[in-house]
C-alpha cells in the first residue's frame, strides 16, 4: 500500500503533502469510530448483566437474600457475562486502513474515491514510464480536488441486539442505586461482589450514640450509620460511646484509633451485640461485622475547663454574729459544690464548711450566712478560702481573706472558762489535754460549797472530766468539745442562737426545693416549717429586746411583724402561682433582713404603696387560678365533655370577658405602682380578648393557646410586681447591719444575679430523657413491628 504522502516531486508537492497528512488524521478517527461500532454491540448482553448486578448491589438488594442465593446469582452473572463475551469476540477483527479511508470518503461524500484510488493497479501501460507518470499525475489531480473532510458519529446499531430497550431500564436502575447508596456506594459494591458466606452480617445494622457526662446537662449525640462520615463530632471529655449492633451473625469488631488503639469489650445476647467505652481523647471509631463496614466516625474531645471562684465582698459579720460570705463562681458546665476552708492564722487545722448553691447555673452570685460561734475557732484570726468544684471533680480556690470569726460573748464566768478549755482542746497544743483535765478537776472541787443547788451541773462537769480522761481518739475529743459547748450554752440560758440556726437551715431547704422544682406539696410543707421557725426566732429575739435600750439611731429603717407576715404570704402566693424564681429571691431578701435585724420596742407601718402592691399580687394569684380553671373547662368543652352549667361556648366566653374586666380593674387600682408590669398586663388583656372571641366562635384549640399565653403574661406581671415590692421594701424596710451600698439580697448595688442564659434541665428531666431515648432504641431494634411504626421510631431517633 502506498501512502498518500509518497508522491513524486511536483511544483505543488508541499501542498499535496499537507492534504495527505490531513486525510490521514481523519482516517485514524474513522478507524476509532468503526472500532466503537464493532466493540459496543459485541459487549451486549454481557454489559447489561454486569450493569444489573451493580444496580442490585447499589440498591442493597443482596442484603435481603440468604448467602447461598447471593453466591449463586453472582456466579451465574459472571458465567453468563463471560459466555457472551467469548461468543461475540471469537471472530472479532479491527478495522483496516482501507476501511477507515472508505469511511472518510463515504461520510465526506467524495466522488471517484480520491483517497483509496491510490491502491488501484495500472492494467494497461504497466512498466511504461510515460503511462506511469500520467497515472501519478492523475492521482495528484484527484488528491488536489479533495475538499472538507468529516467523520460522522458512531452508530453501533445496538437496538438490533436489544429490541426491547432493556439497556435503558438497567441505566435507570444504576442511577437510582447511586442516589440511594450515597457515600456508602463502595461498601455496597464490595458486599455485592463478596457474599456473606454464611456469617450473618449481611442484615446487620448499628445504632451508636455518645452520652456526654451527666453533669454537663447535654443531650445524647446520635451517630448516623455509614462507612463514610467525614464530619467531626465534638463531644465533652469522658463522654460514653454506646454501640448496639443488631441482627449480626458474627461478633462485630470495634476499633478506636489513633489515640487509644484499643477494642472495647463486646457483649452479646443472641444476634444482638453491645459495647460501651469512655472517650478521653480524639478518636477515629470504626465498626465492622464480617468484613462489612457498619460505621466510621471521627470525634473531637472538648476539654473540661476548671471552675473559677472569687469573693464578691470581704467576709463580714451580721448583727447576730453570723458570718456573711458573698462570692461569685463560674464553670463551663456548672459548679456542683462550694465550700469555705477556714484555717487559723496560728495553727494547721482546717475547717471545711459546705455552702448551698444553685447547681443548675453556670454562673453563680450568692450570699450565704453561717453561724460559726459554736465552732472552736470562734474569736480567732483565720484565713477563709473559697473552693469550687465542678462535675468533673476539678477544683479551684479563691484568694485567701483574713478575718476574725465572730464569737459568742458569754457573761457567765463558768461558761467562759469552759469555752476557753474547748478552744485549747481544738488547737491540740502540747499540754492542752492535761491542762483541761486539771481545770475541770479544779472546777468541781467542793461541790457542796460551789454547787449546793446545781447537782445536775456538777454531774455534767464530772462526766466531762472522765470522758476526757478516757478519750482514745479524735472522735472522743470532739464529743468532749461538744459537751463543753452545750454546758456553756445552758449556763448562758438564751435560745435565740438556736432559733436563728434553725431558721437558716429551713430557709436553705426551702430555697433548694424551689430551685430543684420540688412538688408543691413539699414546698407548702417547708413553707409551714419556715413560718414556725420564724415565729420561734422572733419570740427569742423579743426576749432580748431589753438589751438594746434607747431610741434607734437617726435614719434607721423599720420593719414590723405585719410586714414580715405580708412578705411570707407573698412568697407563698408566688410559689403557688409558678413564679418560684421570684419567690426564692424574695425569700433570700427576707432572710437577709432577719440576719441583720435589731429588735426594738418601737413600731412602724408599711406604706400604702407596699399594701397596694401586695394586694395586687394576691389578686393576680387569684386571677391566675381562675384562668387555669377556665383553661380546663375549655379543654373539656373541646372534647364534648363540658359541664352544662358553664353555658357552653358562650358561657365560657362570658367568663373570659369577666376575667379580662377584673384584670383591668386591678391594673387601674395600682396607678403608677403598676408601671413595672404594664406591658405584661397589656399582653394578658389582648390574649384574653382573643380567647373570648375564639370561644364565641367555638375555636377551642386556639382559645386554649390564647388562654395559656394570657396566663404566662400574668405570671410575668406578678414577678415584675414582686420585684417592685422588693425594691420598695429595700427603701422602707428595717436598717440592716450591712453597708448602705448593699441591696436586700446582700449584694452591692447594681450587682446582677444569676446570668444563666437559658433553662438547664435538672437531673430528673435528664433521667427521663435518657429513659425515653433508650426505650425508642429498643423498639426500633424490634424487627417484628410494622414498617410505618419503624419509620416513625427512626424519625424520633433523628430528632433526639
Amino acid at each position: 500500500m502506498t501512502n498518500l504522502s509518497d508522491l513524486i516531486a511536483s511544483p505543488d508537492g508541499s501542498r499535496l503533502r499537507r492534504e495527505a497528512r490531513h486525510a490521514e488524521a481523519f482516517i485514524r478517527r474513522a478507524r476509532l469510530t468503526i472500532w466503537w461500532e464493532r466493540v459496543w454491540p459485541a459487549l451486549w448482553p454481557a454489559s447489561g448483566i454486569v450493569g444489573a448486578l451493580a444496580a442490585a448491589g447499589l440498591l442493597n438488594v443482596f442484603i435481603y437474600m440468604p448467602w447461598w442465593l447471593h453466591t449463586l446469582l453472582l456466579f451465574g452473572a459472571v458465567g453468563a457475562a463471560g459466555y457472551y463475551l467469548y461468543l461475540n469476540f471469537q471472530t472479532f477483527r479491527g478495522p483496516t486502513w482501507l476501511e477507515g479511508a472508505r469511511r472518510v470518503e463515504r461520510d465526506s461524500t467524495l466522488v471517484h474515491r480520491p483517497i483509496t484510488e491510490q491502491n488501484d493497479l495500472l492494467v494497461a501501460g504497466a512498466g511504461d514510464p510515460y503511462a506511469e507518470a500520467l497515472w501519478k499525475a492523475h492521482m495528484r489531480a484527484m488528491l488536489a480536488r479533495i475538499g472538507k473532510l468529516r467523520v460522522t458519529l458512531p452508530s453501533p446499531q445496538l437496538a438490533k441486539r436489544d429490541p426491547y430497550a432493556i439497556r435503558f431500564v438497567i441505566l435507570l436502575a444504576l442511577l437510582a442505586g447511586v442516589i440511594a447508596a450515597g457515600t456508602d456506594w463502595k461498601n455496597r459494591l464490595a458486599f455485592a461482589l463478596a457474599p456473606d458466606a454464611g456469617s450473618g452480617s449481611a442484615s446487620a445494622t448499628v445504632d451508636a450514640w455518645i452520652n456526654p457526662p451527666a453533669y454537663t446537662g447535654l443531650p445524647p449525640i446520635y451517630l448516623k450509620p455509614g462507612a463514610q462520615n467525614s464530619g467531626i463530632v465534638r463531644v465533652p471529655v469522658n463522654s460514653e460511646l454506646v454501640v448496639r449492633v443488631h441482627r449480626s451473625g458474627v461478633t462485630p469488631d470495634i476499633v478506636l484509633t489513633p489515640a487509644s488503639g484499643h477494642r472495647p469489650k463486646v457483649s452479646s445476647t443472641g444476634d444482638e451485640y453491645a459495647a460501651n467505652t469512655i472517650l478521653r481523647s480524639d478518636e477515629n471509631i470504626y465498626i465492622r461485622a464480617g468484613g462489612r463496614a457498619l460505621g466510621n466516625w471521627r470525634t473531637k474531645i472538648i476539654p473540661d475547663e476548671a471552675p473559677h471562684i472569687v469573693f464578691s465582698q470581704p467576709p463580714s459579720k451580721t448583727e447576730h454574729d453570723a458570718v456573711k460570705l458573698s462570692f461569685s463562681a463560674a464553670d463551663d458546665y456548672g459548679v456542683v459544690s462550694v465550700r469555705a476552708l477556714i484555717k487559723p492564722v496560728k495553727g494547721s487545722r482546717v475547717l471545711a464548711i459546705d455552702l448551698p448553691i444553685d447547681a443548675s447555673a453556670k454562673t453563680i452570685k450568692q450570699t450565704v450566712y453561717r453561724d460559726l460561734t459554736e465552732n472552736p475557732l470562734a474569736g480567732l484570726d483565720v484565713t477563709i478560702t473559697l473552693e469550687a468544684k465542678d462535675g468533673a471533680g476539678q477544683t479551684a480556690q479563691s484568694k485567701p481573706m483574713r478575718f476574725t470569726l465572730p464569737a459568742r460573748i458569754f457573761t457567765n464566768p463558768l461558761a467562759r472558762a469552759l469555752i476557753e478549755q474547748r478552744q485549747h482542746l481544738f488547737a491540740k497544743t502540747p499540754h492542752a489535754r492535761p491542762v483541761t483535765l486539771a481545770t475541770l478537776n479544779a472546777l468541781t472541787i467542793a461541790p457542796d460549797k460551789f454547787y449546793p443547788d446545781q447537782t445536775r451541773l456538777y454531774l455534767v462537769l464530772r462526766s466531762t472530766y472522765w470522758m476526757l480522761h478516757e478519750a482514745h481518739n479524735d472522735h472522743d475529743i470532739a464529743q468532749v468539745q461538744d459537751l463543753l459547748w452545750q454546758t456553756a450554752m445552758s449556763l448562758e440560758g438564751n435560745g435565740a442562737i438556736n432559733a436563728a440556726a434553725e431558721l437558716r437551715r429551713t430557709a436553705e431547704a426551702l430555697a433548694q426545693a424551689m430551685q430543684q422544682g420540688a412538688p408543691q406539696s413539699v414546698i407548702d410543707g417547708l413553707m409551714q416549717r419556715y413560718q414556725q421557725a420564724l415565729q420561734r426566732y422572733l419570740q427569742a429575739m423579743a426576749k432580748n429586746a431589753q438589751a438594746s435600750n434607747g431610741p434607734p439611731p437617726p435614719g434607721t429603717k423599720v420593719i414590723t411583724p405585719d410586714d414580715i407576715e405580708k412578705m411570707m404570704k407573698l412568697i407563698q402566693q408566688l410559689a403557688q402561682s409558678g413564679s418560684r424564681d421570684t419567690a426564692a429571691k424574695m425569700l433570700a431578701m427576707l432572710q437577709s433582713l432577719l440576719e441583720n435585724m435589731q429588735m426594738s420596742g418601737s413600731s412602724g407601718g408599711s406604706g400604702q404603696g407596699d399594701k397596694a402592691l401586695s394586694d395586687a399580687i394576691q389578686g393576680l394569684s387569684d386571677l391566675m387560678g381562675r384562668q387555669r380553671q377556665l383553661m380546663d373547662k375549655t379543654y373539656r368543652e373541646g372534647q364534648d365533655a363540658g359541664d352544662p352549667k358553664d353555658g357552653g361556648a358562650k358561657g365560657l366566653a362570658d367568663q373570659q370577658g369577666k376575667l379580662r374586666d377584673d384584670l383591668n380593674k386591678l391594673f387601674k387600682g395600682l396607678g403608677g405602682k403598676g408601671s413595672a408590669a404594664g406591658k405584661n398586663f397589656d399582653e394578658a388583656g389582648k390574649d384574653m380578648g382573643q380567647a373570648q372571641g375564639q370561644l364565641g366562635g367555638k375555636d377551642f384549640d386556639n382559645a386554649g393557646k390564647s388562654e395559656q399565653q394570657a396566663l404566662d403574661a400574668m405570671r410575668k406581671g406578678t414577678a415584675a410586681l414582686a420585684q417592685a415590692l422588693m425594691q420598695e421594701q429595700n427603701g422602707k424596710g428595717m436598717k440592716s447591719g450591712g453597708q448602705d451600698n448593699e441591696d436586700p439580697m446582700g449584694r452591692e448595688s447594681g450587682a446582677q444575679g444569676s446570668v444563666n442564659g437559658g433553662h438547664v434541665p435538672d437531673k430528673d428531666s435528664l433521667a427521663r430523657a435518657r429513659a425515653i431515648l433508650q426505650e425508642l432504641r429498643k423498639r426500633a431494634g424490634e424487627t417484628g413491628r410494622s414498617k410505618e411504626e419503624l419509620d416513625y421510631l427512626d424519625r424520633l431517633l433523628k430528632e433526639f
